[in-house]
C-alpha cells in the first residue's frame, strides 16, 4: 500500500530520461574526447617528449616532467573554463528540455488527464535531471578509474581518489543551477523564454550592479575599486558563486546545498501553481508579466545610456550638458525599447498559447 504513495512512476521516468538522454551523451563524448582521451594519453605523451629531450641532448628532470602533466591534468579536471561553461549550460539545457519542450509539444495537457499527481510528474523529472547531469562525469570517471588497473603507468598521473572527488564536485557544481533552472522551468511557458530568462538572471547578480555601476560613474558618483569590491563578494555567494566553494571552505559546502535544496522546493510549489492552460506563453504567472516589462525596460535603459554616451564619444567632443542629455535620452529609449520587446514577447506568445 505504502509503495503506491511513492512518487517514482517508472513510466514517466522513462519518458523524462528518453527526452535527455540524446543530450546527457553527448555531453559524455564531449568530456571523453576533451578529457578522458588526454588523460589516458599522458604515458605515450611523457614517452615521446623524453624521447625528443634525449635526441636534442637537452638534461631534464623526470620528476619534473610528471609534475608538470599532473599540474595538467588537474586543471583539466576542475579549473578548466570550458568544462564551467558545460557545467552551467548542462543542467539550463537538460531542464529547458524536460520542461519547456513538454510544453511546446503540449504533453502537459496529455499528463493532466491521466491518472498522474503535479508531485509525481515533478519528482520523476527532478531524477531524470539528476541522472542526466550525473551520467556524463560517471561514465569517463569509471573509464579513468578502470584504465588505472590496465595501464599502471597511469598511476604516475593520477589516483582513483582523485577522479571521485572530481566527480563529486562536478556535481555538486551542477546543483545550484539545476534548482536555478527548474525555477524558471516552472515559471516560463516556452523554451526560449526559459533559457533566455535562466541565463539573464543567473548573471544578473553581477551584471544589474555593473551597470548601475557603469551609470553611476556616468554621473560622476562611483569608483571602479568600489565595484571590484562589492562585485567580488556579490559574486561570492551567487549561482557562479558555487565554481569558487573549494577556496571558501566547508560553510560554503553547507549554504550552496541548502541553496540549492530551497530552490527545488520553490520550483516544486510553483510547478503545483501554474495553470497549464497559460502553457507556451512567456510566463506563465500573469503576476509576473509587470515585474518582467519594468525589470526589462529598467536594464534596458541602463543599458542603452552606457552605450549612447560609448558610441558619441567616439564621434564628438561632448560637452558635460550634451553628455546629460545622451545619457537622458539612453534612458528613455531604452526603457521603452525594453518596454516594447517585453510586451511583445508576452503577446506573441499569447496568440501562440
Amino acid at each position: 500500500m505504502y509503495l503506491k504513495t511513492l512518487p517514482f512512476n517508472k513510466t514517466l521516468f522513462k519518458k523524462d530520461f528518453n527526452m535527455v538522454k540524446i543530450l546527457a551523451l553527448f555531453i559524455a563524448g564531449i568530456l571523453f574526447v576533451s578529457i578522458t582521451t588526454y588523460v589516458l594519453s599522458r604515458p605515450y605523451s611523457l614517452n615521446n617528449l623524453e624521447k625528443h629531450l634525449t635526441e636534442e641532448g637537452v638534461e631534464y628532470n623526470r620528476d619534473d616532467l610528471i609534475k608538470v602533466y599532473k599540474a595538467e591534468i588537474t586543471w583539466r579536471l576542475t579549473d578548466n573554463e570550458a568544462i564551467i561553461f558545460i557545467l552551467v549550460l548542462a543542467p539550463i539545457g537538460i531542464i529547458a528540455i524536460l520542461f519547456g519542450e513538454e510544453k511546446r509539444m503540449k504533453t502537459f495537457e496529455l499528463l493532466s488527464v491521466m491518472p498522474y499527481r503535479k508531485y509525481e510528474i515533478f519528482f520523476n523529472k527532478l531524477l531524470a535531471a539528476l541522472l542526466a547531469i550525473v551520467l556524463p562525469f560517471v561514465i569517463n570517471g569509471l573509464i579513468m578509474i578502470l584504465a588505472l588497473g590496465a595501464s599502471p603507468s597511469l598511476r604516475m598521473f593520477y589516483s582513483a581518489k582523485q577522479i571521485l572527488v572530481c566527480i563529486l564536485l562536478n556535481i555538486y557544481y551542477q546543483l545550484p543551477v539545476l534548482g536555478f533552472a527548474l525555477i524558471f522551468g516552472a515559471i516560463t511557458g516556452t523554451t526560449i523564454s526559459q533559457v533566455i530568462l535562466t541565463a539573464i538572471f543567473i548573471v544578473f547578480p553581477i551584471g544589474f550592479p555593473l551597470l548601475v555601476a557603469f551609470n553611476l560613474e556616468l554621473w560622476g558618483l562611483s569608483s571602479h575599486t568600489n565595484l571590484a569590491i562589492r562585485l567580488d563578494k556579490i559574486l561570492e555567494y551567487s549561482i557562479i558563486g558555487v565554481f569558487d566553494t573549494p577556496y571558501q571552505g566547508l560553510k560554503h559546502y553547507i549554504i550552496f546545498i541548502l541553496l540549492s535544496i530551497g530552490m527545488i522546493i520553490i520550483a516544486k510549489i510553483l510547478f503545483d501553481k501554474n495553470k497549464i492552460e497559460r502553457n507556451r506563453e512567456t510566463l506563465e504567472f500573469e503576476k509576473t508579466e509587470g515585474f518582467f516589462k519594468v525589470g526589462v525596460s529598467i536594464c534596458t535603459a541602463l543599458l542603452m545610456a552606457v552605450i549612447f554616451i560609448w558610441i558619441f564619444n567616439g564621434f564628438i567632443s561632448m560637452s558635460k550638458f550634451l553628455e546629460v542629455l545622451i545619457i537622458l535620452i539612453g534612458y528613455i529609449v531604452g526603457g521603452l525599447l525594453g518596454y516594447f520587446l517585453a510586451q511583445f514577447s508576452i503577446k506573441v506568445n499569447k496568440s501562440k498559447a
